[in-house]
């Protein structure tokens, strides 16, 4: 059984903030994009993996994306408001503005296979790429929300 640590990095400097298992976004101005969030996926007791994909499970009760343009072969998106990128190496600059790559829509199947799940990578055998991640409230949105992703990777 392959065991998972999400890590998150400091979105200026790169450098390794802590371990963690639910990300705070903190609070956003309606209308406006949260700071990005960057975290990877560090891997113990299996060889290597493959595959690895982050689905957006739940939005919250916020839209994720109403009509996806240009679906890259990441499944990412050119618009929608949560935002999604990845990287092998870490990159300030896509760190330090919004996102132009976002999820298609939500997972409803809640499964590896679904098409609305992004690609993210690996870097090595046991470590995810970069994972940077962002989201954008509408001007009516004020109320406190939660979503949830979820990742999928195949191992060995």
């Amino acid at each position: 059984m392959a065991n998972i640590t999400v890590r998150q990095y400091n979105p200026s400097s790169g450098a390794l903030l802590e371990n963690i298992s639910v990300l705070n976004f903190g609070k956003i101005t309606a209308g406006t994009h949260s700071s990005v969030a960057v975290i990877d996926v560090a891997f113990s007791d299996v060889s290597a993996v493959g595959n690895v994909q982050l689905g957006l499970i739940s939005s919250g009760g916020l839209i994720v994306n109403t009509n996806p343009k240009d679906i890259a072969t990441d499944h990412s998106a050119s618009n929608g408001y949560f935002g999604i990128e990845s990287s092998a190496d870490f990159d300030s600059v896509k760190a330090s503005s919004p996102l132009s790559r976002h999820f298609a829509g939500v997972n409803t199947t809640i499964s590896a296979g679904d098409s609305n799940n992004v690609l993210v990578g690996n870097r090595s055998d046991t470590l995810s790429n970069y994972i940077y991640l962002d989201i954008e409230l509408g001007a009516a949105d004020i109320r406190a929300n939660s979503g949830s992703w979820k990742l999928f990777f195949d191992f060995s």
